[in-house]
């Protein structure tokens, strides 16, 4: 079974990570995961603001370096 590609920004609240999953859902075709620590919600929205892009394309996984991976991120991670 071959494996879909998709793109990883991280984290993606502010800065960089933000510019960076902007520019990826901008520029290609792919899906786009993107984290955050908190406020999913209002990260997904900052990214996606001003874009004319698919809103599906877009995952948004609460990811803290401190704790582990929840399992349903990793079920998600597993079908994009």
């Amino acid at each position: 079974m071959a494996l879909k590609p998709w793109l990883l920004a991280t984290p993606a609240s502010r800065g960089i990570g933000l510019q960076l999953a902007r520019r990826l859902l901008n520029t290609t075709d792919l899906p786009v995961v993107a984290t955050a620590r908190k406020d999913l919600e209002h990260t997904k929205a900052q990214i996606l603001q001003g874009l004319n892009v698919d809103p599906t394309r877009l995952s948004v996984l609460k990811i803290d370096v401190t704790g582990s991976l929840p399992p349903s991120n990793l079920y998600i991670l597993q079908n994009l």
